[in-house]
């Protein structure tokens, strides 16, 4: 934790300043390579709601669904389950009726937060919604600053090695352009 907090203290990134999908998908590879975040038994056969068919097919989906949870309640504190319900809600189409609006299920959500409830990364409030703590916060900017490094522009002096390797290759051009011109002209006076 300490290279964590120390990430943290002098990046002055934070999880908005990131890509969505970039961050949950790093986030979702930190859950899974961690001991602490443990997938259910019941996630194989599972739906995600009332209007899907069957289980998602991505082997990983619970920890990318716990990460865009967790990045959720980083940006809007206080959701409780009923308002990731809302979220992770869908048109119900069936056929040739008109469709209908049906929330997600409950059942995920909740135990997604129960466990990080466990692990100290969100708390839950005397409303009963729940926010991220500090410890959460320091973690996912430490991802987030490190997204945020490998997506950063070049260095300057690599920037200027392929600017000169690009000034280069059009004065080639440029030589060929008149040797070619230099040719042509023998040839019409020839």
């Amino acid at each position: 934790m300490e290279y964590l907090t120390r990430i943290y203290m002098y990046g002055g990134v934070s999880v908005k300043d990131v890509e969505s999908s970039k961050f949950i998908k790093a986030y979702a590879e930190h859950l899974k390579r961690g001991d602490k975040f443990k997938e259910p038994s019941w996630v194989d056969i599972v739906k995600t709601g009332f209007t899907k068919e069957l289980s998602p097919y991505d082997r990983d989906w619970y920890y990318i669904r716990a990460a865009s949870i967790l990045r959720r309640l980083y940006i809007r504190p206080f959701t409780g389950v009923g308002g990731f319900k809302k979220i992770y809600s869908k048109k119900n189409k069936i056929r040739v009726k008109p469709s209908h609006y049906n929330k997600g299920s409950g059942k995920i959500p909740r135990s997604i937060l129960h466990q990080f409830e466990k692990i100290g990364i969100v708390k839950k409030t005397k409303k009963g919604t729940r926010k991220v703590t500090s410890l959460g916060r320091k973690e996912m900017d430490a991802i987030a600053l490190k997204i945020h490094k490998d997506t950063q522009p070049k260095k300057k002096e690599e920037i200027d090695e392929i600017d000169e390797l690009n000034e280069i290759v059009e004065e080639e051009k440029k030589e060929e352009e008149k040797d070619e011109e230099k040719e042509e002209e023998k040839e019409k006076e020839n």
